[in-house]
Formats: C-alpha cells, sequence, structure tokens
C-alpha cells in the first residue's frame, strides 16, 4: 500500500467535492481504479491527448489528491498522496503513504496518442533500497533493479502508479463508451514481475468521504489465486469525474479478507 509523499506539503487548492453532473451513459440492460463534474477552482486544467485510433484521451490537469488510510473500516494516523504533475508531453506521478511504514511508488515517463509510455517505476519501503522497473523501449524490454528475469515490453503496458492516470484519461476522453460491464485490460509491471489486470466499470455511485460527498464511476478488478483453491485479492476504484475521473476512493481486499481503504480528504496544488 501507498504512503505521503516525502516533499513538502503543496498548497491547498480545493477541498470542497465536486458537483455532481449527468451520469455517464449505460447500456439498456444495464443499471474506474469516478462521474463528470467541474475541476476544482484553482487546479490545471485537464489537457486533452491526441485521440488514439480507437478511443480519445484526455488527461488528468496536475493536481495532488490526499487520502486518509483506513484498514478494516478503522482509521490510522496515516497520510497517502497521489500525485501527477505533465507537461503535455512527459509525466511524473507518485503515490506515497506514511503511517508506521512508508511507501513510496514512483512513475515517469512520456505522454503519447496512444497512452502512457512509463520509462521508470521505482518503490521504495521504509528503510529498503529502492527496488526499479526500467521500460527499455529501444531492446522492447522491461527489466528489474532486483536481479529478476526481464520480460517482453508490451504496447500498453502501465505500472503500479501510472495506471491510475491511462484509466482515468480513457474515461475523460469518452465517458458514454464506458457503460456498466465495460471491461479495460492492462498489462502492468510491479517491482517483481508484469500482471494482466482487466477493470470491470460498475454503477455510478455517490460516496461519502472525508473530503465530502462525491459522485464517482465504480471499477473493479480481481487478482488471480497464487494457488489453485486460494482466495483471490480485490482492487476497487472510485473514480471521480469532478477530478478528472481521478480515484477518490481505493480499496484493497486481501485474501484473507483484510481490506485497505485510502479515501479523498482535499485537493492541492501540483
Amino acid at each position: 500500500m501507498p504512503v505521503a509523499a516525502a516533499s513538502a506539503p503543496a498548497e491547498k487548492v480545493a477541498n470542497s467535492p465536486p458537483a455532481a453532473p449527468p451520469p455517464p451513459a449505460e447500456s439498456a440492460p444495464a443499471p474506474a481504479p469516478v462521474v463528470p463534474a467541474s475541476p476544482p477552482a484553482a487546479a490545471a486544467a485537464p489537457v486533452p491527448a491526441s485521440p488514439s485510433p480507437s478511443r480519445p484521451l484526455v488527461w488528468p490537469g496536475s493536481k495532488v489528491l490526499t487520502y486518509q488510510l483506513e484498514v478494516n473500516s478503522f482509521p490510522l494516523p496515516a497520510r497517502a498522496e497521489l500525485r501527477w504533475r505533465h507537461d503535455g508531453a512527459q509525466y511524473e506521478a507518485s503515490l506515497a503513504l506514511q503511517s508506521f511504514i512508508s511507501v513510496v511508488r514512483t512513475s515517469k515517463g512520456a505522454i503519447t496518442p496512444l497512452g502512457l509510455e512509463p520509462l521508470r517505476y521505482g518503490e521504495k519501503i521504509t528503510a529498503r533500497s529502492e527496488t526499479a522497473v526500467h521500460f527499455q523501449r529501444d531492446k522492447g524490454i522491461v527489466s528489474f533493479s532486483n536481479n529478476k528475469p526481464s520480460v517482453a515490453l508490451l504496447a500498453g503496458m502501465q505500472d503500479e502508479v501510472s495506471v491510475f492516470f491511462q484509466v482515468a484519461a480513457m474515461l475523460g476522453g469518452s465517458p458514454q463508451q464506458f457503460v456498466a460491464g465495460t471491461e479495460i485490460p492492462l498489462q502492468t509491471a510491479e517491482s517483481r514481475a508484469v500482471r494482466s489486470m482487466v477493470f470491470v466499470v460498475g454503477k455510478s455511485e455517490v460516496v461519502d468521504l472525508p473530503g465530502g460527498r462525491v459522485p464517482t464511476v465504480y471499477l473493479s478488478h480481481a487478482e488471480p489465486p497464487a494457488y489453485e483453491g486460494a482466495k483471490s485479492s480485490k482492487g476497487e476504484i472510485w473514480a471521480a469525474p469532478g477530478l478528472d475521473y481521478l480515484p477518490v476512493h481505493i480499496r484493497i481486499t486481501e485474501p484473507s479478507g483484510t481490506t485497505y481503504d485510502l479515501r479523498w480528504s482535499q485537493t492541492l496544488a501540483p
């Protein structure tokens, strides 16, 4: 799980929840890592990217989201931050949590018409050395600093941080196409391996968070079990259209049933 960023506190930009817009269109039989509304006042505006062959992409404006951490619905004295900064061509992002331990995950790379192209992903846990993942596009491989075997670099591959912003850009570019039941398949590089994940779009929901009531789009994905007969872990995202479809609620449910929740509290300038 993520931890509070080590950089100096950012200037507060907005803390009121985004206004509720009309929900995105849904398919007839139908009833994220979230429902359109204007972005917070002083936050940078979304930047439309060149359309991909299948869907346009709209990148979230640069901003910082802060979260309250809960374990099994019990609030902990911890702060988490999701940071995103870009100039339309390059990006830097991080997800950080500061509690009894510190976990900082970072991602940087390029913004292209087809989506994000990470160049480097890093993960640092408390006093341990950072582990890094390198996307070597000239060689077509993903390499790991911990001497794990390299793997093929597939088109569209993300990392554990960039995936939030890739999904947000897809939802923001054509929300009407992401009706309940739509699947978003992605390859994601972690510190030790690459895994496949499929986000499934759910219903629109209004959620109560420390930062207020927020209209969202719900997405979920299940992890394959570690072995036959084992339980799967599950990831859930409530993405807020009013915050450029960035996640205002992130939940991880471990096979043991333990839940970790990051719940949005405020939005800051990057």
